[in-house]
C-alpha cells in the first residue's frame, strides 16, 4: 500500500473513533451590585437537538499516523444529526438519533472522499435521558440514564455520567468505559449565547484514556444549541471539525 493509500486509510479510521458524544443587593453607600447572570437550560438544549436534529457544513483538519510517520490533512464535510425517531434500545422505549459525517479530504497532496461514517444515540422517550450509543464495531450504554442540567451559569461545570463500552449488545466483552462531562464559559455580553463543551473521556479495560472527544456548542437563553465545533484526539492521530 502506499503511503498515499495509508494515509487515507489512517484518516478514515479517525473519522471512526470520532464519531463514537452538556446575587444580593449592595450596602448602602457602594456600588451597585451587577445585575444576576442570565441563566441557561441545557436539558433544554439537548432535547430540542434530539426532536429537531441539526446539520452543518464543518471544515476539517487534522493528523494521522501513517506508515510510521505523522501525515496531516484539510478538508470540508458536512456533520448531520437527524431528528429522533422512535426506537427499542437496550429493551427499553428510546429515540434514536442517527450522527453522520462525510466529506472530502486532502492528505499527502491528493483528495478523496469519505464517509458517511455514521453512530446512532439512544435517549429515554419522554425523558431524553442519554441511554447509549450503538457503532459500527461498539454497543455503549450509560450505566445509569442521566439528563442533561436544566440550570447552568458561566463557569458551571460537571460530570454527567459514566458509559460502559461493549464490543456488541450480547455485553459479554468489555470494552472499558466513557466518563461525560460538561463545562460552561461566561458569555461574552449578558444575555448571549454560552460555550457549552461536552467531553467524552474514553478509556480501554484497564482503565487508561485512549481517546478524548469534545463537541462545542453555543447555547442560547431560549435553550438553543449550535454547533461550534468537534474534536477527536487518540493514539491514531487527530481530528478537528468547525462550523461554517
Amino acid at each position: 500500500m502506499s503511503r498515499t493509500s495509508t494515509a487515507f486509510a489512517a484518516v478514515a479510521g479517525v473519522f471512526a473513533i470520532a464519531l463514537t458524544a452538556c446575587g444580593g443587593g449592595g450596602g448602602g453607600g457602594g456600588s451597585a451590585a451587577p445585575p444576576p447572570a442570565t441563566t441557561y437550560d441545557l436539558q433544554t438544549g439537548i432535547s430540542n437537538l434530539v426532536s429537531k436534529g441539526l446539520t452543518s457544513n464543518v471544515a476539517l483538519s487534522g493528523t494521522v499516523i501513517a506508515g510510521g510517520n505523522t501525515v496531516s490533512f484539510t478538508g470540508t464535510g458536512t456533520l448531520t444529526l437527524a431528528p429522533s425517531v422512535a426506537a427499542t434500545f437496550n429493551n427499553s422505549a428510546a429515540a434514536s438519533q442517527t450522527q453522520t459525517l462525510s466529506g472530502t479530504v486532502t492528505a499527502s497532496g491528493q483528495s478523496r472522499t469519505f464517509g458517511p461514517s455514521s453512530v446512532v444515540d439512544y435517549y429515554a422517550s419522554g425523558t431524553d435521558a442519554f441511554l447509549g450509543e450503538i457503532g459500527s464495531s461498539e454497543y455503549d450504554v450509560a450505566q445509569t440514564p442521566f439528563t442533561y442540567p436544566t440550570m447552568v451559569v458561566g463557569g458551571s461545570a460537571g460530570t454527567l455520567g459514566t458509559i460502559s463500552r461493549y464490543k456488541d449488545s450480547t455485553m459479554s466483552v468489555s470494552l472499558g468505559t466513557t466518563v461525560v462531562t460538561y463545562a460552561v464559559t461566561a458569555p461574552v455580553d449578558p444575555g448571549s449565547p454560552v460555550l457549552v463543551k461536552l467531553t467524552n473521556q474514553i478509556k480501554d479495560a484497564q482503565g487508561s484514556v485512549t481517546e478524548t472527544d469534545v463537541t462545542s456548542y453555543d447555547l442560547s437563553s431560549a435553550g438553543i444549541l449550535t454547533l461550534v465545533s468537534a474534536s477527536a484526539q487518540s493514539a491514531a492521530g487527530t481530528l478537528m471539525a468547525t462550523a461554517q
